[in-house]
């Protein structure tokens, strides 16, 4: 027998955010299968069934039914902090190579190529990953 859950009771305005956020085209994917789930759950469907019907785990389903529940629709456009690829450098030094690029030019050019910005900056790590490419 399906484990019995809290119900989510949406008000209207959160139902039509939802609603509209579901059906507009710049929605991402996540947060429309996100927006599926908590209007199936505000629905009283299982979380088994929500789980089967958008092709996700239960615990899916029961991880944005918590989130919901403590930040609102807003939540379900939240990344979770650590996820995507760290930057290779830091801020400073691509401010430092912008700032180059735009405000000088090397020697005998007009304008800056990947290796001569290298070069000129004395990066060599950038070097070695050119002459790699």
């Amino acid at each position: 027998m399906p484990r019995a859950v809290d119900p989510l009771v949406l008000s209207m305005d959160q139902r039509s955010d939802l609603q509209r956020w579901l059906i507009a085209l710049g929605t991402p994917q996540q947060v429309a299968l996100r927006c599926r789930i908590i209007l199936a759950v505000a629905a009283g469907e299982t979380e088994m069934a929500i789980a089967a019907e958008n092709g996700v785990n239960r615990k899916t389903v029961s991880l944005w039914r918590e989130r919901f529940r403590g930040g609102g629709p807003e939540a379900l456009w939240e990344i979770a902090p650590g996820r995507g690829r760290k930057p290779s450098y830091d801020v400073t030094r691509i401010k430092a190579v912008i700032d180059a690029t735009l405000q000088s030019k090397p020697k005998g050019n007009t304008h800056w190529s990947c290796r001569t910005m290298a070069s000129g900056t004395g990066d060599q790590q950038i070097q070695r990953e050119q002459d790699l490419a």
